[in-house]
């Protein structure tokens, strides 16, 4: 029989340090399951890879280009001038969509599994659910468990323009490490206004933070987080100033204090300063690559977008009748409407941060860098009012509307602290905020669930494993769509069906061949040269009748550069060019349906293009 001592120390009451650890746990899964069962239900379809013949199919895309493109010695570099688009002429691929956090997901995926994927949708419910509990576990300290348990929710699921972005705009709806940058960067200011020790192992966690957001896009995403540290560094300073003023001998209780973390957390700090020289070495040279390669790039007189959003947008409820679905309010406010949910995070968190900021307006650093981000981002016009593009990594932000991203962050901070007193009145005010916050939530989430998620079908993958077997490097989709985001390449007549087909060229990534046309965000006016010089916009031209010196160009273009066929468009051609086709290079071996293109086939062409009929 043990002692009676043992017996009374193992019938003791766990310590309140266990309880609050227990709870922080419980939480945390409960947060954890609800954000990825949401997410999962959001998603809907994990059989096949995300395809809708538009916007969507480019970031499947960025990821096959850039893994097929990497290396990794010295350190990780893509080869971005190749011809294996623009095909034979060669073009310069930096203003691709990037993401390479994404990218590498996609790259590691695809060679660990093999196939088409997908891959895409687990990573969109991964960073949702990042997002939620690095939010909770960040902000816990600040709020308690429940603010910060909602928090969490809001910044993921509830974000509802990011939402609705995804699948069609996924380079700016995944934004979780910008997320919890921003959280992080808000807390340590917080912590030093509070005269709170800040602890080595999240300092070090702060500083990785600033290093992995790299891995998100860099024009968009990235930028917001970097700014807002770069906002709250001069107050950060001052809080810094005046505690060191109240603290004697400071220099030698700091250095004792650093000394004494690295004692007691050394594997932790040698774990987290890993962690950072790895993503350093992942993302940094690609960053500079990408950034120094776009700014050297000529875009001659070409006009820069005028897309902003109208602050105002910031008092749309997510409603029935109300929200951007049921009037996108362009009439009144003469904006740039994109999407749903722009510039509205809801209307429940923007009173809800009204009345934090009206609560704390004497605590002035706590507060100055949130406001001072929200002013900036609401006020952007690319340009009569270019606030943003003060920042360098904001250099080619063309739309005010997708700082919406953040608009939920920035709000939810400055709600963090709203008190309430128990007054009947204050009690009132409680209940109607969260049935109106309920409502919002679950219209929104309603709304999106009604949309369906678009993926590539089987007989398509079909249709590209039968071109991937074809001798010979290249396609030429006839007609093809050479065309920038800012408008190059179409009045030159080289994307004469734009809406049908400026992601065609992405099926390349199914059959793996060098393609003639490709859509870029940004497209300078040089690149497009070599493709005027042949005249391609005569030959592209809709409903042209094919001279005898067109066929010869096109035999001596396939023959002379290793063609394995051309994916030929039927609906976007007349009856005599299709009967042209048919009878200079023979009947298409497979046919099928590229989203928004429409019906396409497949002409094998590698030993029969010649200057004669065949």
């Amino acid at each position: 029989m043990p002692p009676a001592e043992s017996v009374r120390h193992t019938s003791r009451p766990a310590s309140p340090a266990y309880w609050t650890r227990a709870t922080d746990w419980t939480w945390l899964a409960l947060l954890a399951a609800l954000t990825a069962g949401l997410a999962i239900w959001v998603v809907g379809k994990f059989s096949h890879p995300l395809s809708d013949g538009n916007d969507t199919d480019q970031f499947e895309y960025v990821g096959y280009f850039f893994g097929k493109n990497l290396s990794f010695w010295p350190f990780p570099r893509l080869n971005l001038i190749n011809n294996q688009t623009f095909y034979p002429y060669g073009t310069n691929n930096v203003f691709l969509d990037w993401g390479f956090e994404r990218d590498y997901w996609y790259t590691f995926c695809s060679k660990l599994f093999g196939g088409p994927g997908p891959y895409l949708q687990p990573y969109y419910v991964y960073s949702l659910t990042i997002t939620a509990v690095g939010t909770y576990w960040l902000l816990r300290p600040l709020s308690g468990s429940l603010r910060a348990f909602l928090a969490g929710l809001i910044l993921s699921v509830f974000n509802f323009y990011a939402l609705y972005k995804f699948p069609v705009h996924m380079n700016v709806c995944v934004g979780h490490w910008t997320v919890l940058c921003i959280v992080a960067t808000y807390r340590l200011l917080w912590m030093m206004l509070h005269r709170q020790a800040v602890s080595l192992p999240y300092a070090l966690g702060w500083v990785w933070l600033h290093v992995l957001v790299l891995g998100q896009e860099l024009g968009y995403v990235a930028g917001f987080a970097l700014t807002f540290t770069t906002l709250t560094i001069p107050v950060a300073a001052v809080a810094l100033y005046q505690w060191g003023k109240l603290l004697p001998n400071w220099r030698h209780a700091f250095g004792h204090y650093v000394h004494e973390e690295y004692q007691t957390r050394k594997a932790v700090s040698w774990l987290l300063l890993g962690c950072i020289l790895f993503t350093l070495w992942l993302y940094v040279p690609l960053t500079l690559q990408i950034a120094f390669t776009a700014w050297r790039a000529d875009y001659g007189a070409v006009p820069e977008t005028r897309a902003w959003s109208h602050p105002v947008r910031l008092l749309l409820p997510y409603l029935p009748g109300l929200d951007s679905f049921a009037m996108s309010y362009q009439h009144w406010l003469h904006d740039t409407f994109e999407s749903y949910g722009q510039g509205s995070p809801g209307l429940y968190l923007v009173v809800l941060g009204a009345v934090g900021l009206w609560q704390t307006h004497r605590s002035v650093l706590l507060w100055l860098p949130v406001v001072l981000m929200l002013l900036l981002c609401l006020s952007y016009h690319p340009i009569l009012f270019p606030t943003l593009k003060l920042f360098p990594w904001f250099s080619f932000n063309r739309h005010g509307g997708r700082a919406s991203l953040i608009y939920p962050v920035l709000f939810t901070l400055l709600a963090l602290p709203v008190r309430w007193s128990d007054s009947r009145n204050a009690r009132w005010a409680v209940c109607c905020l969260g049935l109106l916050m309920l409502t919002e939530w679950t219209h929104g989430l309603r709304t999106r669930l009604q949309i369906p998620l678009d993926t590539v079908s089987d007989d398509v993958l079909r249709y590209c494993a039968t071109i991937r077997r074809q001798p010979g490097v290249a396609v030429l989709d006839f007609p093809f769509c050479t065309v920038g985001a800012d408008g190059v390449g179409a009045p030159e007549g080289l994307c004469p069906y734009y809406d049908q087909q400026n992601a065609i060229f992405t099926f390349r990534r199914f059959y793996d061949k060098s393609g003639v046309g490709q859509y870029f965000g940004r497209l300078p006016p040089a690149e497009i040269q070599p493709f005027l010089r042949d005249g391609w916009p005569r030959l592209l031209a809709p409903g042209r009748t094919f001279t005898a010196q067109d066929w010869q160009f096109l035999d001596r273009f396939l023959r002379q550069n290793d063609f394995a066929g051309i994916n030929l468009y039927p609906d976007l051609l007349t009856p005599a060019q299709l009967a042209g086709f048919y009878q200079r290079y023979g009947p298409p071996i497979a046919e099928t349906r590229f989203p928004a293109a429409g019906r396409v086939v497949f002409i094998p062409v590698h030993s029969k293009a010649s200057t004669g009929n065949n």
